[in-house]
């Protein structure tokens, strides 16, 4: 049977708001079109509520959310789910496609689903799990993840390690493992040396630099890392840590590991938001990228960092290693551990053997393209079986 494309529902977070789901998923739309099939976005009128959000905004500076698609779902507000829902249905979906990240959007997301089930059987319900509990899970997440499961008929992963959490909390859900692709939207990076400049960052001749970029939060290791500089053995060059993103933690404990170490001068912090116009600069100025993630599903920075051509030190969690596959593309070390990270770094910056045609190799296996391709494969069979 020709499959000629489905009609996909999609409700989930779309810019504007801010972070990499929200991005995620508008790169994702498009390929899907690409592909076929129609795909109508429903986005979030609120997402978070303010008691569990601990960034500054939401959304991109000086955005408003009627410059994305049609926003009508509020995480806490019951009515909006039924109004959603009739939206959603008028359009007249084949499948809806909802992503989990989150296990407080269960819910409003939960309750989305079994109505557009009940009022319209055959209706094929995939839940995108980015991960299977939250990165700062509460004791009720597990208990809400399992309804979220329940809610959906297939579940698609990202990484191997997602697909066995899913499988560990529902036994009889097997999971379609596909990947994170690299973000190919961003602007060309700008010289090594016109990045340094604009970060008053030593020259290349002087020193290399290391990367930390995204928010900032207990789970993702900045102490780790912030230990393992004071562990780098002596080379030509000095090693310098270029730290970007917004703080959900107290900064204060960080600055204070700095400070104490031997080379604080050797430690610069943007902690904001880094827009995305600025990632040029910042991925341009740096050597290398580190992940040093105590915990992970996947990481959209290193999606970031592979597509530029710039080499990944990833802590070996979650699925972060399934990307560094390609000789060449950056290493894996244990979690946890600053004297690994830094033996890591050192391999990295002094004789990983770093290919353009490694990175081209990553480019072509994780394209969006190639994932909108998988995806049809499997909703062919679904629609076929």
């Amino acid at each position: 049977m020709h499959f000629c494309g489905m009609r996909i529902a999609f409700a989930s977070t779309f810019p504007p708001y801010r972070g990499g789901i929200a991005q995620f998923n508008q790169k994702l739309t498009e390929a899907l079109r690409e592909e076929g099939h129609e795909v109508h976005c429903s986005n979030w009128k609120r997402q978070y509520p303010r008691l569990i959000f601990p960034g500054q905004s939401q959304l991109t500076q000086g955005s408003h959310l009627d410059s994305g698609p049609i926003a009508l779902l509020d995480s806490i507000d019951p009515r909006t789910w039924k109004h959603t829902a009739e939206h959603l249905l008028a359009w007249g979906p084949d499948a809806l496609l909802v992503p989990f990240w989150h296990a407080a959007l269960t819910p409003a997301l939960g309750s989305l689903i079994a109505r557009m089930k009940r009022k319209r059987p055959g209706l094929l319900v995939i839940g995108l799990m980015h991960n299977a509990t939250s990165h700062d899970a509460k004791i009720w997440d597990v208990w809400l993840t399992k309804r979220f499961l329940k809610n959906v008929d297939i579940t698609w992963t990202l990484s191997e390690q997602v697909a066995d959490r899913v499988h560990d909390l529902m036994p009889s859900r097997s999971s379609k493992v596909f990947f994170h692709p690299l973000y190919d939207q961003y602007p060309e990076l700008q010289t090594m040396q016109d990045a340094r400049t604009a970060l008053h960052l030593p020259s290349q001749d002087e020193a290399d630099v290391v990367l930390f970029f995204g928010l900032i939060r207990a789970y993702k290791g900045l102490k780790t890392l912030i230990g393992a500089k004071e562990l780098l053995g002596s080379s030509d060059k000095t090693v310098h840590l270029l730290i970007a993103g917004e703080s959900y933690d107290d900064w204060k404990p960080y600055q204070a590991l700095i400070d104490a170490g031997g080379s604080p001068e050797q430690v610069h912090v943007h902690t904001r938001f880094i827009l995305d116009a600025e990632l040029p600069t910042f991925f341009g100025a740096c050597n290398a990228v580190c992940l040093p993630y105590l915990t992970a599903s996947q990481s959209g920075v290193s999606a970031i960092a592979l597509h530029y051509g710039i080499p990944v030190i990833a802590s070996d969690v979650g699925g972060l290693s399934e990307y560094l596959k390609t000789p060449g593309t950056g290493i894996v070390c244990p979690p946890n551990d600053p004297e690994a990270l830094a033996k890591g770094i050192q391999n990295v910056l002094e004789s990983l053997p770093v290919s353009s045609e490694a990175f081209d190799a990553a480019r072509t296996q994780y394209s969006w393209n190639n994932l909108a391709k998988a995806m049809t494969q499997e909703l062919n069979a679904k629609a076929g079986s």
